[in-house]
């Protein structure tokens, strides 16, 4: 899913636990393995590169959702948080799952248990009508709950 589904589903987890930043931060932080990749590969210097990228369902790189984006980290990260701080790591974990959730329902790559390249795609088309309605449907859902 583009980054916008993510961000409302971040604001849905914090308007549901009281707590925004932590939402947030699990429904968005785990993208950061993306701008690994837009480093490594001179894309974030390039706005018209960085666009095609961004909007392309395909991961020419062949690595834009590796570790983070994989049901073995958020394990990980979210069994670290709970014992931390069971309150905060719930609102994080749950954040983290909605955002594997959303990306498993799209049609890009997607390894859900990398490093194994299982590759799974979704009934969604990237950034298509389908999806730009079910990120409708999330903002109305926020706007409701």
């Amino acid at each position: 899913m583009f980054i916008l589904a993510h961000l409302i589903w971040g604001l849905i987890m914090g308007k549901l636990s009281g707590n925004y930043t932590i939402a947030l931060i699990g429904a968005l932080a785990i993208d950061l393995d993306h701008l690994v990749v837009y480093i490594r590969h001179k894309i974030i210097l390039s706005p018209e590169k960085f666009w095609q990228t961004i909007t392309n369902p395909k991961d020419p790189y062949g690595n834009q959702r590796s570790f983070m984006h994989s049901f073995f980290a958020w394990l990980l990260i979210s069994t670290s948080a709970l014992i931390i701080n069971f309150g905060a790591g719930l609102v994080l974990s749950l954040s983290y799952l909605g955002h594997l959730l959303l990306d498993l329902i799209d049609s890009s790559d997607f390894h859900p248990f990398y490093p194994i390249k299982l590759n799974v795609r979704g009934p969604i088309r990237y950034l298509s009508k389908s999806e730009i309605l079910f990120t409708a449907a999330l903002l109305l859902i926020f706007f409701v709950v």
